[in-house]
């Protein structure tokens, strides 16, 4: 392992470096939020899909493959790339034109512009904060596990020092050091997942084999529609397409681009960069599952050890550690987009809610970061049962929270603000409830229904409801007032 440890020696290097070279350009809130709104497409692309394509993402895609078969990929391969052009062609252009016009910094900031409401405003700086710190909570756990795996230490040590990492450059850089360590964590990620598929498919002679190992035992294992029922499919590409599109570590890039030409590749980028990476739990997922009809290793009674035990087991230990590298690399690129989102959270948004102003706004996003990190350390290693709550304020609470007040608001002249109060709500309530509820065995949830595309759907429709039935004339002049009365101006200038 030791050519590994001076590899991950000059990785950490090199992140601290990036960090030292966006700090002497951060001049103001505007630089450490949204990187002072300068990154091309192509940083921009390889970031978002990094920060979407977490090592939560890798591990867990990977364990659902090994148990539900090639169902599981639809959802990593196809629908999360769908939801990079429903992004950038539905949000990209209108998001990049509100940060011109006003200043937009944050989810919270686009919610403060198109709603006259206040209550609107602190529930998504609400939600947000709470859903960034959950969201590190569970990088910080994972980190603990590969360092510590890495350089032979105890996972707490492993977690105090990862989250170290991270927190020090990402205090130091803000944004504009997250986005290009983004960047070379997924050009990282990419080289990992494709020289992984051609060892885990080698590991039981070829795809070829492998696949006809897996088809002589259980052909349905390798059919699109057999292991889970159609209803659960469905609303899990309901999950994974809206939910995708409505993470605030997506949709905050589109206010860091410097100009609107910057959108037209950048889906297809993102697209084809997540689609790659799903090669790793691909090949891993099957190659354990030829392994397991083989006899060459056991059934795994906790899915979620599936990376773990080939790379302990079936491959080389300098070529395991170089994933475990890849893998730190992965929790890296969404751990530092979740605490600068919480920090302008913590110092921007709430205040402003709150009617407060905050002088010196860089020197407290810094504390508001450092505070981001603490609060996920101290939830992390100390408070299990708080990581088990804020676990469940996850994916599918930012579907139903974000997406209709976000997505829908922004072309939905009707929508209003009370309705974005009672979506992001329900979003939070109704996906902790649930996870809650279940977990302690007092509700059962039947197996043809997926818990998180429901609580989407449902957040949907409750703000469509509440918007029709309950509409506000302040909320539809606030709209009038940012796009047709621009487009006015565009007009009368040609």
């Amino acid at each position: 392992m030791t050519p590994v440890i001076a590899i991950m020696l000059i990785y950490f290097l090199l992140m601290f470096g990036i960090g030292y070279w966006a700090k002497s350009r951060v001049k103001s809130s505007k630089d450490f939020l949204v990187a002072g709104q300068t990154l091309g497409f192509f940083v921009m692309a390889v970031g978002t899909f990094s920060s979407i394509q977490s090592g939560f993402g890798m591990i867990g895609h990977t364990a659902n493959i090994y148990s539900w078969g090639l169902q599981a990929i639809v959802a990593a391969a196809f629908l999360v790339p769908v939801a990079f052009a429903v992004s950038w062609f539905l949000l990209g252009s209108r998001l990049y034109r509100l940060a011109r016009q006003y200043d937009v910094y944050s989810i919270p900031d686009v919610i403060r512009i198109r709603y006259p409401s206040r209550p609107a405003h602190l529930s998504m700086s609400i939600a947000t904060f709470v859903g960034s710190v959950a969201y590190m909570t569970a990088q910080v756990t994972a980190t603990g596990v590969i360092v510590s795996l890495i350089f032979g230490t105890s996972v707490t040590v492993g977690a105090i020092t990862g989250a170290a990492i991270v927190a020090l450059y990402t205090i130091a850089g803000g944004m504009l050091a997250g986005a290009w360590t983004d960047f070379i964590q997924g050009l990282l990620m990419v080289v990992l997942s494709i020289g992984t598929f051609f060892v885990a498919t080698n590991t039981v002679g070829g795809w070829s084999t492998m696949l006809t190992t897996i088809s002589n035992h259980d052909i349905e294992f390798l059919q699109l529609d057999a292991t889970q029922p159609l209803t659960y499919i469905y609303a899990f590409a309901v999950m994974a397409i809206l939910g995708t599109a409505a993470q605030p570590q997506l949709i905050t890039k589109f206010l860091m681009l410097r100009s609107p030409s910057e959108l037209k590749w950048g889906a297809l980028v993102a697209a084809l960069a997540y689609g790659i990476t799903t090669l790793f739990a691909l090949s891993v997922g099957l190659t354990m599952r030829a392994l397991t009809i083989e006899g060459r290793a056991p059934e795994l009674d906790n899915i979620d050890n599936t990376t773990t035990w080939f790379f302990n087991n079936m491959v080389p230990p300098v070529f395991a550690g170089f994933v475990l590298a890849g893998l730190l690399a992965a929790i890296m690129s969404s751990s530092n987009s979740f605490i600068a989102v919480g920090a302008s959270s913590l110092m921007r948004d709430l205040p402003s809610a709150l009617g407060i102003t905050v002088r010196n706004e860089v020197r407290w996003a810094r504390l508001a970061s450092a505070f981001v990190v603490s609060c996920s350390l101290v939830f992390a290693l100390y408070l299990s049962q708080v990581v088990f709550l804020l676990g469940a304020i996850g994916w599918a609470a930012f579907a139903a929270a974000i997406f209709g007040p976000l997505a829908l608001g922004l072309y939905w002249r009707r929508a209003t603000g009370l309705a974005t109060t009672v979506a992001i709500s329900f979003g939070i309530v109704a996906n902790l409830a649930t996870t809650v509820l279940t977990a302690q065995g007092i509700i059962a949830i039947p197996t043809y229904i997926q818990t998180g595309g429901l609580v989407t759907c449902l957040g949907i429709m409750i703000f469509i409801i509440v918007s029709v039935c309950a509409p506000s004339r302040a909320s539809a002049d606030r709209f009038t007032e940012m796009w047709e009365l621009r487009a006015a101006e565009k007009t009368a200038t040609k």
